[in-house]
This record gives structure tokens, C-alpha cells and sequence, in this order.
């Protein structure tokens, strides 16, 4: 395949010779054993025109998960986000549908709701010129318009991007033309159903965190139990700890791996007393972190007594949007997890693997930087690298 077909805006004759290389390189990895484990090239983490390819071919054509439905249960609630230069609110409309609408005012490009905002509104007034929209995105009001023969403002309405719910979760794609999202991941259905489990459970919390570093450290971070014994010595390795891994698996676009709890010490112990966990419960026959990624950076965990989501997506080369929440059963407290109301471990880790980030940043952009061999452990980043190269080049397969 000519590498004008991998990248059809940018005729081979104009690409760079280092993001030739990198493309090469990608191909290398869909013909590479699991024997032969190997990370990116340090140029896949800091290359600007690689990243611009990624963005193309991956951020505005994939399924992204941006939050839970329990964010959003009554009519006006919203939230809103920025992916990929895309300014996005969730709203529950009036109708009691959840919508994701463009915060792009439909008169001078000015936005309705600013970045991380969230709340109830009964109407989003853009701050310029006071055009008011309802909660379906319809214009409802815009001052001085009647001279203007062309202004039919029954037909305004904020744009809208494709939307999702599947077990709970919201899932968003910049793509009109995109394949719905719940057949890609049948096989994961019930799994999630520990997601939707109804009114009676809840959001617990809400982290939302921009952190410096490529979104790629950041996926490969959250596909690998190894490093529970560094990053997390103090919290998750105190009671699920590295060596226990096991049941890595994976599928054509999602990656497993499960960390069991050890219930030789006093910490797991008291997490499971403390959820009341039986086999079966939370679809688990032991207590552990059962830790799934939907590609391209959709993170879930599962554990005794609640799952949590944990997203990111890029907002440049090297920099990562971070936004995360639990669910579990409303009013729950729980001594080791609910620290004046949050998921003290959960939310901890979070911190400890992003303030990590920064070191590895540096690290790829050193003169003396070049891929190192993986463990056993870190198989879930070659299927997940192999799929990213796949959609870089265009959609050419796996042959392993």
C-alpha cells in the first residue's frame, strides 16, 4: 500500500521523512508477535504530524465515552466539553432526551457554555448578542431580528453530534457517517450491565483533569497492572497487587485484564466487607479490578461494590484530557473509598499515574529515547497499538 493511500491529504511527495518513518514503523507492529513485545517509537508520542494524522483517522471518526447518564437524569441538566477543537455540551432536553449539541452560537460563532461547565438550565444565552436557545437547541429568542427578511428563526437550531447510550454511558462521535456504536461491543454487554443498574445508584464523583504528556503514555498506563507496584505502591498494590494479573484478553477493539484482590491482607479484606461481596455480584467470581479498554482510550473498572469510567482524549500532541466518575449504590460509605465523599483510591491513582506523566514526556523527547521490550503483562498495548496502526494506515489489518 503507498503511503499516499495512509495518509490521502497529504500526497507522499510533501510528508516529512520522519512521519514516512513513523508510518513504516506502524506497519511493522501489525506483523509483530506477542514474543517480540516492543513499545512506540518515541516519535509516535511527540510528533506533530503524526498526531494530526491520529486526529483524522481516529479522534473524529471513533466512539468516545464522555460521561454517565446519572450526570444528566433531569430535564436541563448539562455538561460540556471540549473534543478535538470540538466545543460540546450533553443536555437533557425538556423532551427527556439527551442530546449533544455544538455550544456554537448559530449567529457570530460565539459559545453558549464555556469548557467544564455543568449545571440545569431551562435556556443557554450566548453572552454576545443574547440569542437564547432552548434546552433541544432550538433559538427561542434573538433581539432586533425582524428587519432581516431572510431570518427564519423556526429553522436555527444548534447543530448536533452523534450520540449514544449504551449501559448508562454516553457515548459521542464527530462522525454523521459513523457505524452505531453498540454492535461494535455486543460482546461486552453484559459485563456493563453493572453500569445501568437503575435510579438507585449513583455518580459519586467527578474528576476532570487536563494533564501535560501524549495520550498514548496515558492509554498504555491504564492497559497494564504492572506498574500497581511503583506508581500505586501505597494504594491499589496494597490490596491487588501486580503479581496476581491474570485474564488478559482481548477483541477486535476492546482490551481485559483483571487484577484479583489479595485477600491475605487486611485491606482487601475490609473492601470486601464493606461492599458485602459474594460471587457473582458486580459479574465477579472473585474480588478484584477487572480492567477493560474500549479502543481508542474508553477505560473501565469494575470492583466489589461499584465501576468507574475513565476517559481521555487529546487536546494537543502533549496534552491530555482526563475525565472520570464512579457509580455505586446511593448513600454507600465506605471508610477506605469515601473520604468526605469521593472515591479516595480511585481518584488517587488518577492523580498518581498523571503526575507521573510529565517525567514520561521528557523521557520521549530524549536524544537517547528508543522503544523498550514489554513484559508479559503489557500485552493488551501490543493489540491496542496494532489497532491504532491499523487506522492509521488506513484500515490495514492485524496479522497476528
Amino acid at each position: 500500500m503507498l503511503l499516499s493511500k495512509i495518509a490521502p491529504h497529504q500526497p507522499e511527495s510533501l510528508m516529512s521523512k520522519p512521519l514516512q518513518g513513523l508510518l513504516e514503523s506502524c506497519r511493522t507492529y501489525l506483523d509483530l508477535p506477542v514474543e517480540r513485545l516492543r513499545t512506540f517509537d518515541p516519535g509516535h508520542y511527540t510528533d506533530s504530524e503524526f498526531y494530526e494524522l491520529e486526529v483524522e483517522h481516529i479522534w473524529k471518526k471513533e466512539w468516545i465515552n464522555v460521561g454517565h447518564v446519572s450526570e444528566v437524569r433531569k430535564p436541563g441538566d448539562y455538561f460540556s466539553i471540549e473534543l478535538v477543537g470540538e466545543p460540546i455540551m450533553i443536555v437533557r432536553g425538556h423532551d427527556m432526551e439527551l442530546r449533544a449539541l455544538s455550544t456554537v452560537c448559530r449567529h457570530r460563532y460565539m459559545l453558549v457554555a464555556k469548557d467544564k461547565e455543568a449545571g440545569n438550565k431551562s435556556r443557554f444565552v450566548c453572552p454576545y448578542h443574547h440569542w437564547t436557545y432552548d434546552t433541544q437547541g432550538q433559538l427561542v429568542h434573538a433581539m432586533y431580528m425582524e428587519s432581516n427578511k431572510d431570518f427564519e428563526q423556526e429553522k436555527i437550531c444548534l447543530p448536533q453530534f452523534r450520540l449514544e447510550i449504551w449501559n448508562d454511558l454516553i457515548w459521542v462521535n464527530l462522525d454523521d457517517d459513523a457505524a452505531p456504536f453498540a454492535p461494535r461491543v455486543e460482546a461486552l454487554n453484559d459485563l456493563f450491565s453493572v453500569y445501568a443498574p437503575g435510579d438507585d445508584w449513583e455518580m459519586t464523583n467527578n474528576y476532570d483533569k487536563t494533564w501535560p504528556g501524549n495520550w498514548k503514555n496515558f492509554c498504555e498506563n491504564n492497559m497494564e497492572g504492572y506498574h500497581h507496584m511503583g506508581l500505586h505502591k501505597d494504594t491499589l498494590e496494597t490490596y491487588s497487587p501486580t503479581r496476581l494479573t491474570t485474564g488478559i484478553t482481548w477483541g477486535e477493539n476492546w482490551t481485559r485484564y483483571q487484577v484479583p484482590y489479595d485477600m491475605d491482607t487486611e485491606m482487601a479484606r475490609s473492601l470486601v466487607e464493606q461492599t458485602n461481596w459474594s460471587p457473582g455480584d458486580m459479574r465477579q467470581n472473585q474480588p478484584a479490578l477487572d480492567i477493560l479498554m474500549i479502543h481508542p482510550a474508553n477505560a473501565f473498572v469494575i470492583y466489589p461494590g461499584g465501576a468507574g469510567f475513565y476517559s481521555l482524549w487529546p487536546t494537543a500532541v502533549d496534552e491530555v484530557r482526563y475525565r472520570a466518575g464512579s457509580v455505586r449504590p446511593k448513600g454507600e460509605e465506605m471508610e477506605r473509598f469515601d473520604p468526605e465523599g469521593e472515591d479516595y483510591d480511585s481518584m488517587r491513582a488518577l492523580d498518581e499515574d498523571g503526575e507521573s506523566m510529565p517525567f514520561i514526556a521528557k523521557g520521549v523527547r530524549s536524544a537517547k529515547a528508543a522503544p523498550g521490550k514489554l513484559c508479559w503483562m503489557e500485552e493488551p498495548i501490543l493489540r491496542w497499538m496494532q489497532w491504532i496502526s491499523s487506522k492509521v494506515l488506513d484500515g490495514e489489518a492485524p496479522r497476528h
